[in-house]
């Protein structure tokens, strides 16, 4: 059995700001918006060179400096850096490398002799889309997950720009450096890279100069891996993810989404000329899973988790608001420690002495953790959040909206955010309930003007969605209950320099999620330089491609509820800003599984880039093959017979539709 110290559960919170003050259905969305106050700390870094703490603030744009070694933890500084920070590494000789979300290079910030932080920008490629980061043991070089890239750049820190480009998936998001030695028998340093999208964990040899190999190993899961991590004696490869089987609602209640551990061991190199993968892995449905929401204080949705000094590791539940401690050598157990943090910890770093810091992305706070012992919090923004949409936010990243859920045989416990990342997607077909049919999931991005909803064309409103959301995810539908959907939710929130406990009725907690829904913005493309407001040539060529073969099911309107025409001259500007509804309130049978009555509901197009696999069932895994199965002169668009036949564009054509696609 666990012990429980300072569970301080308080809500989760948004990706993205509100937009707008209208009523739901009637806003404009804007990929600017998230900024909006918050900071929400999204990475931490260390560094035992300057014995500073490095925060990333994603919506400010800015990094936090905080000194971890006075009690209590003293902010120091915060430095506007870039266009959302979203990881951030320790540099070799003080400072820290940070890689942000919507601006293609690096920055390096670190004290200068003077005492004030200094910035350097360092050229990373033309696309930008960065989510993890990574020092290379020599320093020499930087890791950055590049999900526009479909892979690793690797990055000098000297100024010398990317030195590699290694494909290694779909979305890659988490990285981790093995150090050499850390596994018996290998000289060799290692990278993991966790491919989000395509639920693949990918292992790389790094040579001397910091290069990589190409994969030694892929280890393929069934749901995405959020973080990755080497600990224990005998070392271990932990992956932090959700159940590894496929989704079942036979009996309506999810079943295969809690939050857990799969352990791999790592075993001695086998000799050779040929590098041999270093974890054993016994295949999907043989591997051991440390099932974290059967504890007695869950810890649900790991989104990140650290290796300590040796003696402890520590993972964050980003849907339960706590941090998991536990001996590297035990599995949870006696010995395991559950301790409360902010709302919507995303990272987790660990500092000397045995402590460790949460990065509390919905509260705009940093969790100080010792073994064992409560939080001390440093605020590092704005931590109140009093209006509807925030604590609908906080509904859609926490545990709380469902607070009636049980993890007891094969049920599980989840958040929105299980299977809608960030608002987006997770790469996995899901089922309805009785396992009518499995579908792939479907960004919330943009939500506010593509009603209507899901798969099914229905409902036809974002209240009749969160409605939905609420009376589909309840478990205990099949005990029959009246009223089982109708319960009133406590989340625990910022109040000044304290927190308290606020109720939403039935009914407030209905409108507290479709107030947050409806204000989700679609991202920016990373192919598209900031501030632009016209295609380019190709993408113009797309444009004129897709408006005459193509905008029948993905609608150039601005709500796909009002079919409001946008005017010629304002398209191109606003399909760059996602101001394009890109889908249609029609149902459509295209070719692919028609889940319902006469076809189903076309998804926007806009972040098409970044939403693959495609098609109802995730026949698609890339643009390339979406195209290939393409043509608009067919009974069925998209049926997969399309693919061997003779094209029904030209290369040219399809060059040119590609470009226009991914600047979406």
């Amino acid at each position: 059995m666990l012990r429980a110290t300072a569970i301080a559960t308080a809500a989760a919170g948004m990706l993205f700001a509100p937009v707008g003050a209208g009523a739901p259905g009637a806003g404009r969305v804007d990929t600017g918006s998230y900024r909006d106050g918050h900071t929400r700390p999204r990475a931490l870094a260390f560094n035992a060179s300057d014995g500073l703490l490095y925060v990333a603030l994603s919506t400010s744009d800015e990094v936090a400096i905080v000194d971890p070694g006075v009690s209590p933890p003293r902010l120091l500084a915060r430095r506007r850096i870039c266009a959302f920070p979203d990881a951030i590494a320790a540099a070799p000789d003080g400072g820290a490398v940070v890689a942000c979300r919507f601006d293609p290079a690096l920055r390096r910030i670190r004290r200068a002799p003077r005492g004030d932080w200094r910035v350097a920008t360092l050229a990373a490629g033309a696309e930008s889309s960065a989510r993890g980061l990574a020092v290379a043991p020599g320093g020499e070089v930087a890791y950055v997950a590049s999900p526009a890239a479909g892979g690793v750049k690797v990055v000098s820190l000297a100024g010398g720009g990317v030195v590699q480009a290694l494909a290694t998936g779909l979305s890659p998001r988490a990285l981790r450096v093995v150090p050499a030695g850390t596994i018996p028998g290998l000289a060799t340093p290692l990278l993991l890279v966790s491919n989000f999208i395509d639920h693949t964990v990918t292992v790389h040899e790094i040579s001397a100069g910091g290069r990589l190999s190409a994969a030694v190993q892929s280890i393929k899961t069934e749901a995405p891996v959020l973080d990755v991590l080497v600990s224990g004696a005998p070392p271990s490869l932990l992956l932090f993810t959700h159940e590894d089987r496929t989704l079942d609602r036979a009996h309506l209640s999810v079943e295969g989404l809690d939050s857990g551990v799969i352990v791999l061991q790592a075993r001695a190199p086998a000799g050779g000329d040929s590098p041999s993968p270093p974890f054993e892995d016994p295949g999907p449905g043989k591997r051991k899973f440390l099932n974290l929401g059967e504890l007695a204080t869950p810890v649900i949705e790991l989104a990140g988790a650290t290796g300590g000094d040796g003696i402890w590791f520590a993972a964050v539940g980003a849907g339960s608001d706590n941090l998991l401690i536990l001996p590297r050598a035990e599995r949870p157990g006696p010995s395991a420690i559950v301790v409360g943090v902010g709302s919507n910890p995303s990272a987790v770093a660990a500092l000397p002495g045995g402590r460790f810091v949460t990065a509390d992305r919905l509260s705009d706070t940093l969790s100080f953790v010792a073994v064992g012992k409560p939080a001390e919090m440093v605020d590092v923004g704005a931590p109140e959040r009093p209006s509807a949409a925030e604590r609908g936010e906080l509904l859609f990243y926490s545990r709380a909206l469902v607070p009636h859920n049980v993890a007891t045989g094969p049920l599980s416990l989840y958040t929105c955010a299980a299977c809608h990342d960030d608002g987006d997607i997770d790469g996995r077909r899901h089922p309805a309930k009785r396992n009518r049919f499995f579908s792939m999931t479907k960004s919330c991005r943009g939500l506010g003007t593509t009603a209507p909803y899901l798969s099914l064309g229905e409902p036809a409103t974002i209240e009749g969605f969160a409605d939905n959301i609420v009376t589909t995810h309840a478990q205990g539908a099949e005990r029959g209950e009246p009223g089982f959907d109708k319960y009133p939710v406590v989340l625990r929130v910022r109040a000044g320099p304290g927190w308290e406990n606020v109720t939403l009725s039935p009914e407030e907690l209905r409108a507290a999620l479709a107030a947050y829904m409806i204000r989700i913005p679609p991202e920016p493309s990373p192919f598209v330089k900031a501030g632009r407001r016209a295609l380019d040539r190709d993408e113009r060529s797309g444009l004129a491609l897709f408006r005459d073969r193509c905008a029948g099911c993905h609608q150039l309107v601005g709500d796909s509820t009002r079919g409001d025409r946008i005017q010629p001259a304002q398209l191109e500007r606003r399909l760059l800003a996602g101001e394009v509804a890109l889908t249609d309130a029609r149902l459509h049978a295209v070719g692919t599984p028609v889940l319902g009555d006469g076809g189903n509901n076309p998804p926007s197009l806009r972040g098409v880039w970044e939403a693959a696999p495609y098609f109802s069932d995730g026949s698609a895994r890339t643009l390339e093959d979406l195209l290939r199965r393409t043509d608009p002169d067919a009974r069925e668009v998209h049926a997969p017979a399309n693919a061997t036949r003779p094209p029904a564009f030209t290369p040219a054509e399809r060059a040119a539709l590609t470009a226009f696609l991914r600047a979406l």
